[in-house]
């Protein structure tokens, strides 16, 4: 009776040790995600008076554009949509630093879709993250789409 009295409280205190180490390491990879962790931040807007249906999807990215003649990679994005909500829409946008690399160009990009149409984009490049500034704040214009 005494050796399964003292096997069971072993076995107990084996699984909770091991319980404490798996949450410590999860917490380390957790903080480690974080660091790693930046943002920016910003608007998204047009400058027409439309106002905007509740069911409008807001895709704010963050996309390398470092080669010519290839597509962009995109790094990070974020959707939502205008529930009822109308421009200039605030975003912050959280990307993995270590996509980042020091010699590339990374543009931050915005669309408005309403029923699956594209109806708002931005027209020109707005240079982040590795620009002369080091910007981490985007303000960005869309234009109408016909």
């Amino acid at each position: 009776m005494k050796k399964t009295l003292i096997f069971i409280t072993s076995l107990l205190s084996f699984g909770l040790l091991v319980g404490c180490q798996a949450t410590s390491e999860t917490n380390a990879s957790q903080e480690a995600v974080a660091e790693n962790t930046q943002v920016i931040s910003g608007t998204v807007s047009y400058r027409e008076r439309i106002a905007l249906p509740e069911n409008a999807i807001i895709t704010v990215t963050l996309e390398d554009i470092s080669l010519a003649d290839a597509p962009s990679t995109v790094i990070a994005t974020q959707e939502f949509t205008a529930d009822g909500k109308q421009v200039p829409f605030a975003f912050e946008l959280s990307y993995d630093n270590n996509k980042i690399q020091a010699n590339h160009r990374y543009n931050m990009r915005a669309t408005i879709h309403v029923d699956g149409k594209l109806r708002f984009t931005t027209d020109t490049i707005k240079s982040v993250i590795t620009d002369v500034e080091n910007t981490q704040q985007a303000d960005l214009r869309l234009v109408g789409v016909r």
